[in-house]
């Protein structure tokens, strides 16, 4: 991203909720269930931030640097490219006004058409009674739109709990101003293309194993995969899944998949939900949190099974059946 603006600030606004699933107390082993008293929650509330955010690769200080360059890239936009990130955060949009905090973490070229980043960062703050706490942000950033809506995931030290007065650049405000209503329970069916042969594929390398590993542990691929309507790679395309799966297990096929299924179809073009977890891909059906969403996926969570259809282990195409159960509102 910042290969076209060296200096980036972007006002960031938060909408959280505080949430709490703790009940009874329950032992079992090394855990154990909690009343959420004893943590002292409360009920939850959303609240409100606005901030500025500084990406800058230029200069003798840049707070953001290039770390994976691909080493074949025919795309036009940089697919595949990863930027980690150190930026500054600030309560006003120049760079000289107050630093609240620091965004860590990084963001990737995850489309090959367009300039959409998967983004997964901290917004780590360092001022006022917020110091020490941190926002954990992951989504899609479609970066020239106007507008872009991301998922926050989680948090910690005061964003663990609930606390409810204005700060600065922070304020609770009632969820009923967002027309928020009762949650919906809703389930779709893609079919997911994982796609390495061929002209046009889908599916890149971008880091390769450091060893000799049978799991090929340490290997990361960049996705824009096609989401289609049924199996086979021509039924019609609903949307696409992007961003990277890496190897991350020395004993078993186990990735780590982080991505956004971006959706392009009917009334949820333009709406996004975001996975992380773990895919033991070999077997049969492997289950992954839904940790977010944006546009009609706003406040998502649920969880996804994937069911391979297809696999040919000479050229490593895939094709995956997704059910994904999600509740929004």
């Amino acid at each position: 991203m910042a290969r076209f603006l060296p200096i980036f600030a972007t006002q960031i606004i938060f909408l959280l909720f505080l949430l709490s699933s703790f009940t009874k107390i329950q032992v079992h082993g090394y855990a154990k269930t909690m009343n959420k008293n004893l943590m002292g929650l409360k009920k939850e509330k959303l609240t409100h931030f606005q901030i500025y955010w500084h990406d800058i690769q230029s200069g003798q200080n840049p707070t953001s640097i290039s770390v994976v360059r691909p080493p074949t890239n025919t795309s036009t936009n940089g697919f595949g490219i990863i930027n980690m990130i150190d930026n500054p955060l600030t309560a006003g949009p120049e760079m000289s006004s107050k630093m609240v905090g620091r965004a860590q973490g990084f963001y990737a070229l995850a489309s090959q058409e367009e300039v959409d980043l998967l983004m997964a960062m901290n917004f780590a703050f360092i001022e006022g009674k917020y110091n020490g706490s941190s926002i954990t942000v992951l989504g899609r950033n479609q970066v020239f739109s106007k507008i872009r809506e991301m998922p926050v995931i989680g948090g910690s030290g005061l964003f663990s709990l609930v606390f409810g007065e204005s700060y600065g650049y922070a304020k609770t405000i009632d969820k009923k101003f967002f027309g928020l209503k009762e949650e919906k329970r809703s389930h779709f069916r893609v079919y997911w293309h994982d796609i390495y042969s061929g002209s046009n594929p889908t599916a890149m390398a971008i880091v390769q194993p450091q060893n000799n590993s049978s799991t090929m542990f340490g290997f990361l691929s960049m996705i824009d995969d096609p989401l289609t309507e049924g199996p086979e790679l021509n039924s019609k395309l609903v949307g696409k899944a992007q961003g990277f799966y890496g190897s991350a297990s020395q004993e078993e096929n186990g990735l780590i998949v982080i991505m956004n299924f971006v959706f392009m179809e009917g009334k949820y073009n333009g709406s996004t939900l975001t996975i992380l977890g773990r895919n033991k891909v070999f077997l049969p059906v492997r289950e992954m949190p839904v940790i977010g969403g944006s546009g009609l996926f706003r406040f998502a969570r649920g969880y996804v099974k994937a069911r391979t259809i297809k696999f040919n282990q000479t050229n490593g195409d895939a094709t995956v059946e997704y059910n994904i159960y999600v509740l929004h509102y």
